[in-house]
């Protein structure tokens, strides 16, 4: 009923999701000739995918999996064979998150083989192979992360192991796990009463919104979960005939553990582990003192739906039982004739060595305390709160919240022993991230508290408080922009702060009644942050002149683009004083650079990807300077989001490519241009000449129409660093 965890991920056709349901599977011993069996009969779910019209893609790297699926299952077919270690796993991510940039495929297939090669290595369970878990959950995470919270997603493991092998049949090889994101789930946080590997490719169909393939023996999971709370409650509910020897059911014991915890003003995670503490007894063949193993396999079984803080005193409070007993001789003599005989089945009192070594365990304080609850709730006709009173407790203790990691909450406590109150500045090293466990966490609106507990013993609390405002995001322009950019503009004489805040949102702000004094856009640059020297000087004035050093000082028109992109790091905020005005031509174009290549990634994912990995060699030389700095056209941050446009042709130097590639990015450069150039994605106005523009050069292109060589147009700029507006943006904001 519960799955394990860790394994290789399968993740499924694009589509929304809401919920999840995890449930443990059995399957067959001989995976590959069961398989091979499969494929004379029935279509893979890819090949089923494939015939109706889906496009399909295969990620592997272990030949065998490869021979068992159809050659014309998948349009797109990545295999590897390697030494099935750590290296291909990760190879096999990065091909298909590249297949998920694309968004062209309806179905994705990833088998990850370093877990099953590490369990067969070096044993299943050992270091290793729980090591060789956490990186494949790390992969894991990187397929979850590209394919996006609106994605369903199918993950199962294709067998369990024991010591080095996976030949007999006991429930740790015959055991694994389906977990499902989909929006089809009849009820979050669920579980299935019964699940096969029978059942993936029908749900796999079903996910993808197909019928399945008739000939297929499983059925799909979707529409037979249970919520994990009613399971839960029932599991409980059918404990109050049983006693193991107390002289009370075992329902009662855990309703009376759960109230003592809460008269000990105990938090959440305590109460429900009181009330769950000996749930493994039904979960396994219990004899006349009840199972002996109780704790673990309760723990095992819940564990990937609880948080540690409820886990880990169950997994542990049998052990606290024997642990007690031998560091306090007393002790033995308050345990219930029912704890006495059941000591002897759990390995009675702890040697020495073993009493030190659980008095270091993270949870041993929490375990217990659960022991302290457990021993004394066992009185006969008490009168405690019912079962159902409880349920509210447990459906916010299964809602799916996100693990805390323990080395982010050492780094974010704001707690005097870790921040100077001054500053906010660290008052711990890196080194001492390292060692903690996350005991339990609780919080409010203003304050989140994460209490910690290191290797050698120590506890601390950290305090971490909700996180502050943060600079506007950028926002899409609307249609009207260029009416709303004027109608939008500060007075020179107001406070800045709505200037510096639209300028970080659209990347672009305008500022009248700025008069015509010569050096006033360096007082606004310093008003809002810190003007930059250029190899132009801390101001430069653009206007025509006889002898120009750069284009923009004639009056040709000019296309839009990046200023500086030679320079590294290149310009971000570039602020232009419009002293006087042409009385014909000399209009200023501005392009939404973002947009643009937004656009270009929709229409032309090729020419995208091309522009955003090819490096470009941006240059300006002269007597004085030879500046040169290298970057892509589109830059991406690790999200995917577009971080920077550099579009210069001035100054760009010609690629030194192949010639395939050269093509391929001309083509793409060109397509690009011609978004730039269509009139949807720029605004187009004419400086009046008390006004003062900024934007941001990152994000913003810009260019201007020709005027007379006669006309006396005269701009006067300077260079502020995005940064200093964003930190602008967020002072006055508040």
């Amino acid at each position: 009923m519960f799955p394990v965890t860790g394994g290789q991920p399968t993740v499924d056709a694009p589509g929304p999701h809401d919920d999840v349901s995890r449930n443990r599977s059995r399957k067959p011993l001989d995976s590959r000739q069961h398989a091979g069996r499969a494929r004379d009969r029935s279509p893979s779910f890819l090949k089923h995918a494939r015939t109706a019209g889906r496009s399909t893609a295969v990620f592997l790297n272990w030949l065998p999996l490869d021979d068992v699926l159809e050659r014309d299952a998948a349009e797109r077919r990545f295999v590897i064979d390697g030494g099935y270690g750590p290296h291909d796993d990760r190879r096999s991510v990065d091909a298909a998150l590249d297949a998920l940039a694309e968004g062209i495929h309806d179905l994705v297939f990833v088998y990850l083989s370093q877990l099953d090669a590490d369990g067969h290595r070096f044993g299943w369970d050992s270091p290793e192979y729980l090591a060789a878990a956490g990186r494949s959950d790390t992969e894991l995470g990187r397929l979850l992360d590209a394919a996006g919270s609106g994605t369903p997603v199918l993950v199962t493991t294709d067998h369990g192991g024991f010591e080095k092998n996976h030949v007999d049949e006991i429930p740790e090889v015959l055991e694994t796990f389906i977990v499902v994101r989909s929006p089809n789930l009849v009820a979050p946080a669920s579980v299935w009463d019964t699940a096969s590997t029978l059942n993936v490719a029908p749900t796999v169909a079903d996910l993808c919104g197909l019928d399945p393939d008739p000939r297929w023996e499983g059925r799909t999971l979707l529409g037979s979960e249970r919520p994990l709370v009613d399971v839960l409650m029932e599991l409980l509910a059918g404990t109050e005939h049983n006693s193991y020897g107390e002289r009370v059911t075992m329902l009662d014991h855990a309703l009376q553990s759960a109230a003592l915890a809460q008269a000990e003003g105990e938090g959440d995670e305590m109460v429900l582990a009181c009330l769950l503490h000996d749930i493994g007894h039904v979960l396994g063949d219990a004899g006349h003192w009840g199972l002996a193993g109780h704790a673990e396999v309760g723990a095992r079984a819940l564990q990937p739906f609880l948080a540690p803080a409820i886990v880990e005193p169950i997994r542990h409070h049998v052990a606290a039982k024997r642990y007690r007993v031998a560091i306090e001789p007393a002790y033995h003599d308050r345990l219930s004739l029912a704890s006495q005989m059941s000591l002897q089945e759990q390995g009675g009192p702890m040697s020495p060595d073993e009493a030190d070594r659980f008095g270091r365990l993270p949870f041993t304080a929490e375990a217990t305390r659960l022991r302290e609850y457990d021993d004394n709730g066992k009185t006969e006709g008490l009168v405690i709160e019912p079962l159902d009173s409880y349920r509210p407790l447990l459906e916010i203790a299964v809602a799916a919240n996100p693990p805390i990691d323990p080395a982010w909450a050492r780094d974010a406590c704001r707690c005097p022993e870790c921040r100077d109150d001054s500053n906010d500045q660290h008052l711990i090293d890196a080194s001492d991230h390292a060692g903690w466990t996350v005991i339990t966490s609780s919080g409010d609106t203003a304050t989140h508290c994460v209490l910690l507990h290191h290797d050698d013993g120590l506890r601390h609390e950290a305090v971490i408080p909700v996180p502050t405002p943060t600079a506007p995001s950028c926002r899409v322009w609307p249609d009207d922009f260029a009416s709303r950019l004027r109608a939008a503009a500060t007075s020179r004489s107001a406070p800045l702060g709505e200037f510096s805040q639209h300028l970080a949102a659209y990347g672009i702000a305008l500022l009248r009644d700025c008069g015509d004094t010569e050096g006033t856009v360096v007082d606004v640059g310093n008003t809002i942050g810190f003007v930059r020297e250029t190899n132009y000087g801390t101001v430069f004035d653009v206007r025509a002149e006889p002898d120009p050093i750069n284009l923009a000082y004639t009056p040709i028109g000019l296309p839009a683009h990046t200023d500086n992109p030679y320079r590294e790091p290149c310009p971000t905020v570039q602020l232009l004083h419009c002293l006087h005005a042409a009385s014909e031509g000399g209009a200023s174009r501005f392009v939404d650079g973002y947009g643009a290549a937004e656009q270009l990634r929709t229409e032309a994912p090729d020419a995208f990807r091309s522009l955003t990995t090819t490096d470009v060699m941006f240059r300006f030389h002269n007597g004085d300077v030879d500046l040169r700095a290298q970057r892509p056209l589109i830059e991406l941050d690790n999200s995917g989001h577009i971080r920077a446009v550099s579009v210069n042709n001035r100054s760009m130097e010609p690629v030194r490519l192949s010639p395939a590639a050269s093509a391929r990015f001309y083509a793409a450069y060109r397509a690009f241009v011609e978004i730039l150039d269509q009139p949807d994605c720029a605004i187009e106005i004419t400086l009046r000449s008390d006004e003062l523009v900024a934007f941001d050069n990152r994000r913003i292109l810009h260019g201007r129409r020709a005027f007379r060589n006669t006309e006396p147009r005269h701009l006067q700029g300077c260079y502020v660093d995005m940064d200093a507006i964003r930190s602008h943006a967020l002072v006055t904001s508040g």
